[in-house]
């Protein structure tokens, strides 16, 4: 297992860790299987999503406010709208990896999303099989 540290700048942030993740199943030898990436906190997730085009990260920042309006939750950090977007977007993904390499589709990357940040963050990569 490898263990990655991620900054994020902004209150929300999507920051690209494909080529961090790609690294971390080169260094531990992985050819066949499945790399799991998993976010050990409550108001962060992981996604998979196009890469491509950073218009579609503004996109999904701009839809994930609009998803959780400003309501007086009861939670007293007020970072309650961060915990209910991490549970509807999830704390892990698994991509194959055949011959050493991830598959993921030609536009797809792997995102750590901050939901209440700016701060460092972890995220485990493992491989299975």
């Amino acid at each position: 297992m490898k263990e990655l540290e991620v900054r994020s700048d902004s209150h929300r942030q999507m920051v690209n860790i494909t080529a961090q993740v790609r690294s971390a199943v080169e260094e531990m030898g992985a050819q066949d299987g499945e790399v799991r990436v998993y976010v050990p906190h409550t108001t962060a997730a992981v996604v998979i999503n196009e890469s491509a085009d950073p218009d579609v990260v503004r996109d999904l920042l701009a839809a994930y406010e609009a998803m959780i309006p400003k309501i007086s939750f009861r939670h007293a950090e007020g970072n309650s709208d961060a915990h209910l977007l991490s549970t509807l977007l999830g704390s892990s993904v698994a991509v194959p990896v055949l011959g050493g390499r991830m598959r993921l589709g030609t536009w797809q990357g792997i995102f750590f999303v901050e939901l209440d940040g700016p701060r460092t963050r972890r995220v485990l990569v493992s491989v299975l099989g």
